[in-house]
């Protein structure tokens, strides 16, 4: 578990900075701000969001915050890469390619989302065409990719002449 030290009051302020994963993201109070609607085409539903990049949002106490990655100069290409799969994938997709990062099965995801594994098989075979990938772990790639994140040196193949 994380712990935050977050000040009690500072809205609408950069409260804190985390590490996840080797990226730094900041954590911003958006107390008495109104979050918009952003729907993509594909989605069933709009979602709610406070800021454009934020990967989350939260409750704490009586204060909201939302985790946004932190200004830098590729993380504009991450937040692109990232808005671009969330509008290429619907939000049931996006829940699979999410478990299946986690290391889930195809029965295990079937089981957590009360879909039978057909199901689950048909949605990876969307997800498959929609991403331009033929397999599981090159799906996993496309998704880390998206959201900046490196894969272990020891995986990247280097090329030899």
């Amino acid at each position: 578990m994380m712990d935050l030290d977050l000040p009690a009051a500072c809205t609408g302020a950069r409260c804190s900075t985390v590490e996840l994963h080797g990226r730094r993201y900041v954590v911003l109070c958006v107390d008495g701000q109104t979050p918009r609607q952003q729907s993509h085409p594909g989605q069933g539903r709009a979602r709610l969001v406070y800021h454009g990049a934020e990967l989350a949002h939260f409750q704490l106490g009586e204060h909201r915050y939302v985790l946004v990655p932190e200004d830098d100069p590729a993380g504009d290409d991450h937040a692109e890469a990232a808005g671009t799969l969330r509008r290429l994938l619907t939000q049931r997709e996006l829940q699979i390619v999410q478990l299946i990062c986690l290391g889930l099965l195809t029965k295990q995801v079937a089981d957590r989302l009360r879909l039978s594994e057909f199901t689950v098989r048909s949605y990876l075979k969307t997800i498959y065409c929609k991403l331009g990938v033929r397999s599981r772990g090159a799906m996993v790639f496309a998704y880390a990719s998206a959201f900046g994140v490196a894969p272990p040196a020891a995986l990247v193949d280097e090329r030899r002449d």
